[in-house]
This record gives C-alpha cells, sequence and structure tokens, in this order.
C-alpha cells in the first residue's frame, strides 16, 4: 500500500455539510438537537477544544451552550448540574471537558451523565454496545469515529489488512482497536495495540 496523505480539512467540511442537511431535516420532524458543554478550570488546551465544539455546533446549525465553572468547582456541585441536564428534555447532548481538575472524580463524573445524551461516547453502557458491536445504539467516542471516517473517505478499507494502533487510552486506543476489528464497513481488520510497555514496536510498526 503506497501511503498518502489525508485531506482532513476537505473530510471535515464534507461532514459538516451532511450534519447540516441532517439538522436541517430534524428541524422539519420538530426536534432540534441542543449540546450544553462544561468546562471546570482554565486549561488552555480544554478553552481551545470547547471553543472549536461550540463553533462546529454553529457551523451546523446545532443549538448550544456553555457553561462554566470555577477550578474550585466540588464534585457534588458538577454532579448536581449533570442531574440537572439529563433532566432537561431540550438538552440532547452532554459533553463535560476532560481533564477534571484533581478534586473531581472523572469516573463518577462519566458515569454520571445520561448514556442516551453521552455524546462523548464515554459512559460504561456505551462502551459496552461498542464492544459487543451495537453500533446502531452506541455513542462511539468522537476521535476513533472520526479516524475511521477519515480512512474510509480516502478510500482506505481496513478490510482484511493488519492496523497496529499505538496506544490503549480508552478515549483513543482501545476504541479504534474495537472499531477497526468490529464487522462493518469500518473493520474487519487483524489488529494489534501496541503500547509504552511494547518492545518490538519499530518491527510491530513498519
Amino acid at each position: 500500500m503506497v501511503a498518502g496523505i489525508i485531506d482532513g480539512k476537505a473530510i471535515s467540511q464534507q461532514i459538516k455539510d451532511e450534519v447540516g442537511e441532517e439538522v436541517k431535516q430534524l428541524a422539519k420532524e420538530g426536534i432540534s438537537p441542543k449540546l450544553v458543554t462544561v468546562l471546570v478550570g482554565n486549561d488552555p488546551a480544554s478553552r481551545v477544544y470547547v471553543r472549536n465544539k461550540i463553533r462546529a455546533c454553529g457551523e451546523t446549525g446545532i443549538e448550544s451552550d456553555h457553561m462554566a465553572l470555577p477550578e474550585e468547582t466540588t464534585e457534588e456541585e458538577l454532579l448536581s448540574l449533570i442531574e440537572q441536564l439529563n433532566e432537561d428534555s431540550a438538552v440532547t447532548g452532554i459533553l463535560v471537558q476532560l481533564p477534571l481538575p484533581p478534586q473531581i472524580s472523572e469516573d463518577r463524573v462519566i458515569r454520571a451523565i445520561s448514556p442516551q445524551k453521552d455524546v462523548d461516547g464515554f459512559h460504561p453502557i456505551n462502551l459496552g454496545l461498542m464492544l459487543s458491536g451495537d453500533l446502531e445504539r452506541a455513542m462511539i467516542p468522537c476521535t476513533p469515529a472520526g479516524i475511521i471516517e477519515l480512512l474510509l473517505r480516502s478510500g482506505v478499507s481496513p478490510e482484511g489488512k493488519h492496523a497496529v494502533v499505538v496506544g490503549r487510552s480508552n478515549i483513543v486506543g482501545k476504541p479504534v482497536a474495537s472499531l477497526l476489528m468490529q464487522k462493518w464497513e469500518g473493520g474487519n481488520a487483524t489488529v494489534t495495540v501496541a503500547h509504552s510497555r511494547t518492545q518490538n514496536l519499530k518491527e510491530i510498526t513498519s
């Protein structure tokens, strides 16, 4: 296989255009998607991530609301806010930007978000659906889903290929490996997962 450059910007715009059309169709059916982003503290990278997500919502016609909480916010306060958002029928998606300050358990926060509103796809129920192959019902983590889209829209099918995933994080590495081995359009690959303890990384990746 010859290496090539993937035009991520062009593919991103293509996806945004498609999502924009889907949002218009939903509006005709009386459905208005709304994402609420929650940022605790002032981490510079997190602010950029959230800003980009809000911008993407604006470009696709999705309503968005942002809640900026101070660094000293307690776990109980954040969990209470998530409960309110879970119960708000106008909110269809909740995204709590990670990482969180040390006084807040990321695991408890992830588990507190309703699986149906968990747009990050980090809730154990969504991860379980994905791992079991129920991709129609699962909320798939954004970066892994994006990676598969980049491959497919660039004409690269993983089927029958040997894919090497470098990294085993719950956010990217593990979900990407799972998607690549699933029985679907973006999968059917033989997958090797390498990580920080892999001893022959050069050989594996070549």
